[in-house]
Parts: C-alpha cells; structure tokens; sequence
C-alpha cells in the first residue's frame, strides 16, 4: 500500500474508534447479565480486528503516521461501579485473567488493544466479567512483574505494544 492509502485507513480507524467509543459507553449503562456481556465481547472483537489487523500493518508501513500522543482519558480507568466488580476479584480471578493475557501475548510486538480484545473474546466461563480498563491494568501489571515487555503508553491500549518478556533463550 502507498503511504496516502495508509493515512487514510489509520484515520479512518482514529474515526471508528471514536464511534465505538460511545456504543462502549451505552453498553456500560446495560445491566449487569448475559447481554451485556455479548456486547461487550462483541465489540472487544471489532476493536482487536480493527486495531490488530487494519491500523497496526499501516502504522508498521509507515510508523511515522502513527499519532504521538493519545487522545481521550485513559483506558485504564475504572468508574465507580466497575471498581467496586473488581474489588470483589480474588487472587484465584487475578491468575486466570493474567493467565489469558498472556495465553494472548506472543514474543513478537503486538498492541494491547489486540491482546485485550482477543482476550475478551475468549473469555473462559471461569473467568469474572472483566471491565476493558481492569484487563489494561493487568497488562500493565504484567509488565511491572517482568512477565511482558511492552514499549509506548501502556495506559492507551491503542499507543502501546506488549510481547512475552523473554528470559534467557526462551519466552516466558
């Protein structure tokens, strides 16, 4: 692809996200239940597609395209009532969400978006509903224990990139 093409897929996926964004926040008001969580694993699909597969081979293309700074709040804030869901998570919940983030990790460079996304899509019957901005937080997390490496800002899953941190020969 030549570069116009790149610059108009990533600013139409800068366009979409924002989109999303306000059906992410309709989906947030549902009742807690079955529903809720179709929606929710349904657009975490549309956000791992469209950061994973369209935006992420422009921006490897062109990496001078990619926006510097992200825009809106981060996404690892929790409201009020999400904070309280997680609160109630024990170091059992703790180990399986880790677990399924890094089942979702590979040694090679991929964005948070997409791995959080895979991950919510994935989500194992075992597994509590896990709010977009607690799985970020575990990312992060991750990162602090020395299990991911990750490079950009790891509190807008779309500016940052993890893989499986690497210890000797191996992936961890």
């Amino acid at each position: 692809m030549n570069q116009e093409i790149a610059r108009e897929i990533i600013s139409s996926c800068e366009q979409v996200s924002k989109a999303l964004g306000a059906a992410e926040a309709a989906i947030a008001r549902m009742p807690e239940g079955e529903e809720r969580s179709q929606h929710l694993h349904a657009l975490a699909g549309i956000f791992a597609r469209l950061f994973g597969e369209l935006r992420l081979p422009a921006v490897r293309q062109y990496p001078d395209l990619d926006i510097a700074e992200p825009l809106g709040e981060p996404d690892t804030l929790l409201d009020q009532e999400e904070q309280e869901a997680v609160s109630l998570f024990t170091e059992q919940d703790l180990k399986l969400i880790d677990e399924a983030l890094l089942a979702n990790s590979a040694s090679s460079w991929r964005k948070v978006a997409r791995v959080v996304g895979t991950t919510m899509m994935e989500r194992d019957r075992h597994l509590p509903e896990v709010p977009v901005g607690f799985y970020a937080q575990r990312v992060a997390a991750l990162v602090q224990a020395g299990r991911l490496q990750s490079q950009g800002n790891l509190d807008h899953m779309r500016f940052s990139e993890v893989r499986l941190a690497i210890t000797g020969k191996s992936a961890a």
